[in-house]
């Protein structure tokens, strides 16, 4: 093994040929985007987020997370498919939903693992940990995924990552000195100065990008892979962007594909900046992911502060049970028109045996009171006492 310094690591492997590790970005370049990532998670942590929808929360970005680490490498259930065997794991009934289970597996010992470690320090990767991960995730899936084990291809046997419609195919080491050697060389870098105390984003887009190229299993690498960036996000305190980030991967899959492939063909055109497109693409993700995350829970809080206006003005006896159930579905539904409104049976039923004087003057008081708006397309809406501007 050569070593230039400590931030490159350059190893002449027995049967693959010379391997290197290093940060590979313009910091300087992406300094704008990676502030801004930071400036949001900042904001987001001030959000004053309840209990309650912080829980929703947690449930909303695992179900999300795991759909989408497991549709990219082939899964094909959908989003309510994966809730209801997230509910349960344990009767998975066939491979594709042990696989899901699986994951829900893997992320609690990445849970796990990121409690048991100071807050205050970069987070330790270890071989261990990535193995067991991998146990995780390849439990019950049979013999190819060669589960916690590290690939020793026998000859014919070649591994290959990609396709040509994604920047190519990539043909990583293929036999188990080189991997081993890879991997041990890996974790120490990934934990040495100066990669331990990059910017956390940076530090987990490289290892992500890194351990896909060495890709040490037989199968499963991505759902790894992702799950290590996860760990050291979340161990730096971004609690929901590190799972949600998986949608975003989903969303923009070609992009996911096509940056991996141009940072490794950028080591030796371009080694000083071979990863920028990778990291720069995690970051570009990240920074959709909070924007969307702040502005879920913007809603969440919204709605819970709207319920509890909504139940002080009951108990006030200005607005009566029917206005009440009302304004429930306008501020917790889907957007609907004055017509498709009243035609659900939810409110046909409120007013069956009441004479349409009744209905009239309801809306029109929720209308004064400024609890409900009618726009120009006939679409109700909260009303400005509920911050609604139009």
């Amino acid at each position: 093994m050569q070593t230039t310094d400590s931030a490159i690591r350059t190893l002449a492997l027995q049967r693959y040929g010379p391997f290197t590790l290093r940060i590979g970005i313009d910091l300087e370049a992406l300094e704008p985007v990676l502030r801004q990532v930071q400036d949001l998670q900042r904001l987001f942590n001030q959000l004053p987020i309840p209990l309650g929808i912080a829980k929703q929360l947690d449930r909303k970005v695992i179900v999300a997370s795991i759909r989408g680490t497991d549709t990219i490498e082939g899964g094909t259930l959908s989003e309510e498919e994966t809730e209801q065997i997230l509910k349960n794991p344990a009767a998975a009934k066939d491979e594709r939903e042990r696989r899901i289970a699986n994951l829900r597996r893997a992320y609690e010992r990445m849970e796990l693992y990121v409690a048991t470690h100071p807050k205050d320090k970069p987070l330790p990767i270890t071989e261990a940990f990535i193995r067991e991960l991998h146990q995780d995730v390849s439990a019950g899936l049979g013999d190819d995924y060669g589960s916690g084990l590290y690939r020793d291809n026998p000859k014919g046997k070649m591994t290959k990552v990609g396709d040509a419609a994604h920047g190519g195919v990539y043909k990583p080491p293929q036999a188990y000195v080189d991997i081993k050697l890879l991997m041990e060389t890996f974790i120490d870098w990934l934990n040495t100065l100066p990669v331990s105390t990059l910017s956390p984003p940076v530090r987990a887009s490289l290892a992500h990008y890194y351990f896909e190229r060495i890709h040490p299993f037989q199968d499963g690498n991505g759902r790894v892979g992702r799950i290590l960036e996860k760990a050291i996000l979340l161990a730096a305190g971004y609690r929901w962007v590190a799972f949600d980030l998986d949608r975003y991967y989903l969303e923009h899959l070609d992009e996911y594909f096509l940056a991996f492939n141009q940072a490794r063909k950028q080591e030796t055109k371009k080694p000083e900046a071979c990863n920028q497109m990778f990291v720069g693409f995690v970051l570009a993700g990240l920074t959709e992911t909070l924007k969307r995350l702040h502005q879920h829970v913007c809603r969440m809080v919204a709605s819970t502060l709207y319920l509890c206006m909504m139940s002080d003005l009951f108990r006030q006896k200005r607005i009566n049970d029917r206005q009440h159930a009302i304004l429930e579905h306008v501020l917790q539904g889907q957007p609907l028109s004055e017509i498709e409104l009243k035609s659900q049976g939810w409110y046909a039923a409120l007013y069956r045996r009441l004479s349409p004087a009744t209905k009239s003057r309801d809306w029109k008081q929720l209308r004064e009171q400024g609890l409900i708006a009618i726009l120009p397309n006939n679409q109700v809406r909260p009303g400005p006492v509920f911050g609604y501007s139009g």
